[in-house]
């Protein structure tokens, strides 16, 4: 059997911080240490979340998003410990300077005429709008979808798994993702929803030879809805 790989992930990164906030006000509750003084560094763990998805990135897409929460979080902190004298509000607009900046990157990117997506792994971020593939590939390993206030719609009914599993990993933010796979394969849901939800419509194929699809990753406010 081939060893089970550590991903170091956004899920993972959500898990271990709220572990950690069980311990924090644990300590706080038998007097050793004040849960308010800790509390102060909460960017920390966007940039925690960031930095996990630079480290597992099979794609730019993946590394551009990777770099804004760190950005984010960043800058976030740096503000709690005093280090920006400004107010970092007044700088809310930059927002539109990095939504506008991706699409023109990814305009140069794409392929200019419509049709499937031959790559074996592929990516698809949503930021207040929508993200539409169909994807063809006859070798197709994974893929890395982000939905931030925005919905992905996947169709991989023209896809085939050669290696026997592809991974996809997710997170979505107030945002939905939708994944339409082929009925002979079997879905495998590994995803953490906080205040959302996983709606699994896809039909089980029978034996152990079926291509697996293992959907992984964090839905926060929003939802992942799976079917053939």
């Amino acid at each position: 059997m081939t060893p089970r790989r550590f991903w170091v992930t956004p899920q993972l990164v959500f898990g271990l911080t709220v572990a950690g906030l069980g311990v924090l006000f644990t300590l706080d509750n038998v007097g050793l240490l004040r849960a308010r003084d800790v509390l102060r560094f909460w960017p920390a763990a966007l940039v925690a979340v960031g930095a996990a998805q630079i480290v597992e990135a099979r794609t730019s897409a993946r590394v551009v998003s990777g770099l804004i929460w760190t950005l984010v979080g960043g800058v976030l902190l740096a503000n709690r410990l005093e280090f920006l004298r400004w107010d970092i509000w007044n700088f809310w607009p930059l927002a539109f300077v990095g939504v506008g900046g991706y699409i023109a990157w990814q305009a140069f990117v794409r392929p200019a005429r419509p049709g499937p997506d031959n790559g074996a792994i592929v990516s698809g971020i949503a930021v207040l709008g929508g993200c539409q593939r169909k994807i063809g590939s006859s070798d197709f390993r994974g893929a890395d979808l982000t939905a931030f206030m925005g919905g992905c719609d996947i169709d991989l009914r023209g896809a085939t798994i050669a290696s026997g599993e592809a991974i996809v990993n997710v997170l979505a933010v107030m945002g939905g993702v939708v994944l339409r796979v082929p009925d002979t394969w079997n879905v495998v849901v590994e995803v953490t929803p906080l205040m959302g939800g996983v709606d699994d419509k896809t039909r089980q194929t029978p034996g152990e030879q079926a291509p697996r699809l293992v959907v992984r990753g964090l839905v926060t406010m929003g939802g992942i809805e799976l079917k053939n």
